[in-house]
């Protein structure tokens, strides 16, 4: 007699329908604010990509939970930088203490403002199997910066919103999804799953920046 075969965990809009009941029976969302359905199939990501399976389903039935800025008329969600959120959350004292992270993570990301217990971000970087963008959670904690997660949007969603058990650390996922964050990691980054970035100055914008930049390259080149 052949073993039976387990079923797998799961994914995209399947899991999220699942995490919009967990989340109607805690009263986590009690008063849902749905995305107009013809404006869920027009959205597009800051990256020209159209939302995941997981993403539509969960703004079809709420957008303020996740908290994300989207312009209306021309259908797409804001864009940020890594370095942006670090700033916006944490403030410009902490800016450097993520250094590596903006060189490691440096493709546009979507800020989630819902209350969570850690800022978090979709980055648009490399999907998975399943069509899902890693989500990337930060921390600050005595100067000491904390990045990573990599966890699919849909998975993490579920945990925030009670489908799935949330872990007590950044990229902690239920046995049965323990694979993703690790494969997500490696096609996005350098395969570790979370990570104290080295220290450095933050990535650097306008003209006095490029300047700056210009000069310590020619340093280089004289030595």
């Amino acid at each position: 007699m052949s073993a039976k075969k387990e079923a797998a965990p799961l994914r995209g809009a399947k899991l999220i329908k699942k995490a919009i009941d967990a989340a109607k029976a805690s009263d986590l969302i009690s008063s849902p604010d749905p995305l107009p359905a013809a404006l869920v199939r027009k959205m597009k990501l800051p990256n020209g990509e159209s939302l995941s399976p997981a993403m539509k389903e969960l703004l079809s039935f709420d957008t303020g939970w996740i908290g994300i800025d989207y312009d209306e008329d021309e259908a797409e969600i804001e864009a940020m930088s890594l370095e942006e959120i670090v700033e916006e959350h944490f403030g410009e004292e902490a800016a450097a203490a993520f250094g590596e992270a903006y060189e490691m993570l440096s493709e546009d990301c979507v800020f989630f403002g819902n209350e969570i217990g850690r800022p978090s971000c979709l980055y648009l970087g490399e999907v998975d199997d399943a069509g899902e963008y890693p989500v990337i959670s930060l921390s600050w904690h005595g100067g000491v910066a904390r990045v990573g997660g990599f966890v699919p949007f849909d998975v993490w969603a579920a945990q925030e919103l009670g489908a799935l058990e949330r872990g007590k650390e950044i990229g902690d996922v239920p046995v049965a999804y323990a694979a993703l964050p690790k494969a997500l990691a490696d096609s996005n980054g350098d395969g570790r799953i979370v990570f104290t970035p080295k220290a450095g100055e933050p990535g650097l914008r306008g003209d006095d920046d490029d300047d700056s930049e210009g000069d310590v390259d020619e340093e280089d080149d004289e030595d």
